[in-house]
């Protein structure tokens, strides 16, 4: 009698103990593949600031928001697109074009977490600024005789972004290197781009920390 009652709580035991296995392993195997596809084995961030935000007084799925858990890929893992190629091709990531890019500035200071507007080619031989991306591009700018190979002073670009933007880019006082404008989502506080203030150069390649592709809500907050 013991015996037989000793069993079947055995093999109960075996079952939830084999329930328990099952499960671990899928969790694992999920989270071992999403550290491949990503290129990272921890690919969250927590978003700090309220620079993303497209509402100041209030959140929105599909944005990033302060509190936002953002989950990443490795640059090397993704293509990076500027918002004025995403506006010709339709590409969107958090609630308008192109890509959002996580970039080290250095100095000790927390990474920033920005929408890539532009990509800027310095040529260090004839000393001139040229932006490709803007040679079909349908959307309204100027600068000096508005020679999208030739470039200098003040780079105007109107009605960019979901909150509608004009900015200035003042080639004469950003670092000479090629790399990505960046400007922050958030119609209020971020009104002008990163550089020269948050970041005195286009961000390199090389400054790019990770690229998000997925939010997680509020989750960061709790």
């Amino acid at each position: 009698m013991f015996a037989d009652t000793f069993t079947i709580v055995n093999s109960e035991d075996k079952k939830f103990i084999a329930t328990v296995g099952v499960i671990a392993v899928i969790i694992i195997g999920g989270y071992a593949g999403l550290a491949l596809y990503t290129g990272f084995n921890t690919p969250f961030s927590v978003v700090m600031s309220e620079s993303m935000q497209h509402d100041n007084s209030r959140s929105q799925i599909g944005c990033i928001d302060t509190g936002d858990v953002v989950i990443v890929k490795s640059p090397d893992k993704t293509e990076i697109v500027s918002y004025i190629d995403a506006t010709k091709t339709g590409y969107m990531t958090f609630g308008d074009y192109g890509s959002v890019i996580i970039y080290e500035r250095g100095g000790g200071h927390n990474p920033v977490i920005h929408r890539a507007i532009i990509w800027l080619e310095w040529d260090d031989v004839t000393k001139t600024w040229s932006a490709p991306s803007l040679k079909d591009y349908t959307g309204e700018w100027d600068n000096n005789g508005n020679n999208w190979n030739n470039l200098s002073g003040a780079l105007h670009l109107y009605n960019i972004t979901q909150s509608g933007k004009n900015i200035t880019i003042d080639l004469d006082k950003i670092g000479k290197n090629s790399g990505f404008i960046t400007l922050g989502d958030n119609p209020v506080t971020n009104t002008g781009v990163d550089q020269p203030n948050t970041i005195d150069h286009p961000v390199r390649m090389e400054e790019i920390r990770s690229v998000p592709f997925m939010e997680i809500p509020w989750i960061g907050a709790m």
